[in-house]
């Protein structure tokens, strides 16, 4: 019987696993030519099962770690409104982190990194849309005091979007 279940929870996870990994190479680098900069927004969907004292903690940790990295790859962060209004299509790159209790019935720690740009259509430029044109998501299932693990799942998609932007913006 507990190899049945196994096999059934393993047969439940094994496609979000690899719709994760699918999610990140399937999208097209050329989206991302071009770009001399991001505003990087890291924020919580869910968090009720986290502390209230410790969202904000959280959230700033993450927050410092995606700087870094970013920085630290020569990917300029843009920081006010008037360096994302003058950036080509205003890229926003959002982390979003939901936090749940573990139920049974959802993964505790899901990830979503996503970047949004400004786009105008060809045959009208007066309409203007923001425009999803890169993704990849995680799942972890680990207890929600593992911070370290928290910021290796989170860390794992901003490297997954540096290596995204590098390689379009080889020259």
């Amino acid at each position: 019987m507990l190899q049945k279940s196994l096999a059934f929870v393993f047969l439940l996870i094994a496609p979000a696993l690899l719709h994760a990994q699918i999610s990140a190479e399937s999208h097209y680098p050329e989206s991302l030519r071009g770009l001399n900069g991001v505003r990087l927004v890291v924020r919580f969907s869910r968090a009720e099962a986290l502390e209230k004292d410790q969202q904000p903690i959280v959230l700033k940790l993450l927050q410092s770690d995606a700087e870094n990295k970013l920085t630290k790859a020569g990917i300029p962060i843009l920081k006010t409104a008037e360096d994302l209004n003058h950036a080509p299509g205003s890229p926003e790159l959002y982390v979003t982190v939901t936090l749940d209790k573990p139920n049974g019935h959802v993964f505790p720690v899901v990830s979503e990194t996503r970047l949004l740009q400004r786009m105008r259509l060809s045959r009208d430029s007066s309409k203007e849309f923001l425009v999803l044109t890169w993704m990849t998501h995680g799942i972890g299932v680990y207890p929600l005091t593992d911070l370290d693990q928290m910021r290796s799942q989170v860390g794992a998609e901003i490297d997954q979007f540096i290596k995204a932007y590098l390689i379009a913006n080889l020259n």
